[in-house]
């Protein structure tokens, strides 16, 4: 269980508006004569924007002429933004941006008074979320903010090693590292998870339950450390989470660090 990949994801740095004049509402859906483009803008490093808006607003194709994706429908979703346009039609202009979506499937150009600068506060506040139930877990544990800073920095396929190498020397001997996968993005348990009707709380006790009972480093000290133990028997110990927000595919995974108390 050692050797799992954590996918992290990497946020564009947030730059300045764009310093064009322009309407300060959409062009017209009407698309009886060409749209034309005027200034652009492009941005090496993508910025992130969201729509939280409850209403329809469209990604349009290049020149406004095509319906491509509805917006509300897309709640969760971070949209990067890769170049500014100047849209002009029947004698005004707007600023449109193009935009893509994190997993870089859907793509189009929307009026920018739509989005709000930023990464999208439901995946951050999934995460957080989600870090906090399976913490919560480990009756008696103790969440300790510097092995949660430890647990947010990348690691390598060998997570353990990586993970105990940043610790104190004196909490390295007292170290336990769970790992729990989330349910396959196309099965249904995934999707009932993801629209709630599947309990975050449920599903993650029930895999850190077998994460226990399955734990296969019978040879080593993180494994005398850990035999026998319920979810009842960590009273004490320190405990940080790195779980996998709502958006990934792999939601529903999670690293768990454990570090014991000193004798």
């Amino acid at each position: 269980m050692k050797k799992i990949i954590l996918t992290t994801l990497v946020l564009g740095v947030l730059a300045g508006g764009v310093g064009f004049s322009n309407s300060q509402t959409p062009l017209s859906a009407q698309a009886s004569t060409a749209y034309t483009w005027g200034k652009t803008k492009s941005y090496p490093n993508p910025q992130p924007f969201y729509y939280a808006g409850k209403s329809s607003v469209y990604l349009w194709s290049k020149y406004h002429t095509t319906k491509l994706y509805n917006l509300k429908n897309y709640p969760k979703t971070t949209w990067y933004l890769s170049k500014s346009v100047q849209m002009k039609h029947n004698g005004k202009s707007a600023i449109y941006y193009a935009v893509t979506s994190g997993n870089g499937k859907t793509k189009g150009y929307v009026w920018r008074g739509y989005l709000t600068k930023g990464v999208n506060p439901i995946v951050t506040n999934s995460e957080q979320t989600a870090e906090a139930t399976i913490s919560s877990l480990f009756t008696g544990a103790i969440h300790d903010s510097q092995l949660q800073t430890i647990a947010n920095r990348n690691v390598s396929i060998d997570s353990y090693s990586d993970y105990k190498a940043m610790l104190d020397p004196i909490d390295q001997n007292r170290f336990v590292l769970l790992a729990i996968s989330g349910p396959i993005s196309s099965s249904e348990t995934f999707k009932r998870l993801v629209n709630g009707s599947l309990s975050y709380q449920d599903y993650t006790k029930e895999q850190v339950n077998n994460a226990l009972i399955n734990f296969d480093q019978r040879d080593t000290d993180e494994y005398n450390l850990i035999k026998g133990k319920s979810l009842s028997d960590f009273s004490g110990w320190k405990v940080a989470v790195k779980a996998y927000p709502v958006t990934s595919k792999a939601y529903g995974g999670a690293f768990i660090l454990l570090v014991a108390p000193a004798n």
